[in-house]
């Protein structure tokens, strides 16, 4: 299946992502949210330029805080895996400026379980995959948590596995089945559940050695 670069500024195949500030989001995640979010971030109005350099002000004043409290405060990253470019701008749309237990967080992305692998490989301070179940084939995604846990030995990643086709994985099989960590049906997940199931994947994760300040 020939891959869809994405749309989205500065999102990209193999890019990586941090949080883009405290910018209001959305609620349910849909590609009409993207619409919105890029007619809202690049429209230009003269009659309101001081409200936006003011905007653009405390955003600067924000970045000097945040880089004052802490160049120790290590992101979360977390590893986009799926074959629609879509769910990848709007997991990154639905999660910007979100900190999960006081740390921020940081996106790859990959496009197929191949790609996928070849990040986990190359980022040993990797915390989190979302992982699609349906990718190069209906079960690309399950044969990915089997190498991730089996030849990998990568038991310390949290995996969640994230589907729009729940027939070719139901839930109770999956779970009782593969080393996963959580299990979302793309239909039915919005920015709010997005944000608990993170929260709740992440507690009690320690920070990978590499990650530690020296």
């Amino acid at each position: 299946m020939e891959q869809q670069h994405s749309h989205m500024p500065g999102l990209r195949k193999d890019s990586t992502d941090y949080g883009m500030g405290n910018r209001q989001t959305p609620d349910r995640l849909s590609i009409c949210n993207i619409d919105f979010f890029i007619s809202y971030c690049t429209r230009k109005d003269a009659s309101s330029s001081d409200a936006i350099q003011d905007d653009i002000i405390d955003f600067l004043e924000e970045d000097d805080q945040d880089f004052s409290l802490g160049a120790a405060v290590h992101p979360w990253k977390i590893l986009i895996t799926d074959d629609d470019s879509n769910v990848h701008e709007t997991t990154v749309l639905a999660l910007n400026g979100v900190r999960i237990h006081g740390r921020p967080l940081e996106f790859l992305h990959a496009y197929s379980a191949k790609e996928a692998q070849e990040l986990i490989l190359q980022n040993e301070d990797l915390s989190l995959i979302l992982l699609d179940v349906v990718m190069e084939t209906v079960d690309a995604g399950l044969k990915l948590v089997k190498v991730i846990r089996g030849e990998l030995g990568k038991n310390d990643i949290r995996i969640i596995l994230r589907t729009g086709q729940p027939g070719y994985a139901p839930e109770e099989k999956v779970s009782n089945q593969f080393a996963i960590d959580g299990y979302t049906t793309k239909s039915q997940l919005t920015r709010s559940l997005l944000i608990s199931v993170l929260n709740d994947t992440l507690t009690d994760v320690k920070i990978p050695s590499k990650q530690l300040p020296n």
